[in-house]
């Protein structure tokens, strides 16, 4: 029985000369994975175009529930918000590619349905579509989605000197391993504490938003198993300047 459902796209993979498989983050399912076949051809009628599945497009599709480790297919789907802003704006898809990649190692964890989490990156994708100044809104996303997956930073403890980035605490005692202290400490605390709508207020240094991701990154690799870097970090730190 198929189903209308919610979903977002994270990554496309080329299957044979024709096809894709498609992984999509689902309102009802949770992670769920597609084989899109004879999407690429170009001599065909194709019922469900390619362009739909850009990183991180809100789509709404007609597919049944995947069986664990097993592709499903879509027998219908079109956009259920399409973008004003984000495919014109350069600044914008790269940050898309950037948390496409972060969203789907962080989900692979998550067997089952999130509405809460859906909700949270819906909103998120809405927002950044029709604000001009985005600030450090990949890294904002990063620190606020850590929330829902155990590992939220810890700074009751705002006035000490270190964040053990280990641990995920504020210490008074230097850490042995990785941490922040000095200005990259309070830009991290400010980060965590500022609304989201407020996120394009604070000015940050090239160096400085470089560093603040790398770090948020790092976050993630320590506290995520398996966590990988994005592959496009490199490049979003070239286009955030």
């Amino acid at each position: 029985m198929q189903a209308s459902i919610e979903a977002l796209t994270l990554t496309t993979v080329k299957y044979g000369d024709s096809s894709l498989i498609a992984a999509c983050y689902t309102k009802q399912y949770g992670l769920q994975s597609y084989m899109l076949k004879g999407i690429l051809a170009s001599r065909t009628q194709k019922k469900i175009p390619k362009a739909l599945f850009e990183p991180l497009s809100l789509l709404e599709i007609e597919a049944p529930k995947n069986p664990t480790d097993r592709l499903g297919y879509i027998k219908e789907a079109k956009l259920h918000f399409p973008y004003a802003s984000i495919p014109f704006d350069l600044r914008k898809k790269t940050l898309l590619f950037f948390l496409a990649e972060v969203i789907h190692q962080v989900v692979k964890e998550e067997q089952e349905a999130n509405i809460e989490l859906y909700s949270f990156l819906k909103k998120r994708m809405l927002w950044l579509d029709v604000e001009e100044n985005v600030g450090l809104f990949h890294v904002k996303l990063m620190l606020d989605l850590s929330k829902f997956i155990g590992f939220y930073p810890n700074i009751t403890e705002k006035n000490a000197p270190y964040f053990d980035l280990e641990t995920g605490c504020m210490s008074h005692n230097k850490p042995r391993g990785a941490f922040l202290e000095g200005s990259m400490k309070i830009a991290w605390i400010q980060l965590l504490g500022m609304e989201f709508d407020t996120i394009g207020e604070i000015k940050f240094t090239r160096k400085e938003k470089s560093t603040l991701l790398d770090f948020a990154v790092l976050y993630f690799e320590l506290h995520l198993q398996q966590f990988k870097p994005p592959r496009s970090t490199k490049i979003l730190n070239e286009i955030f300047k």
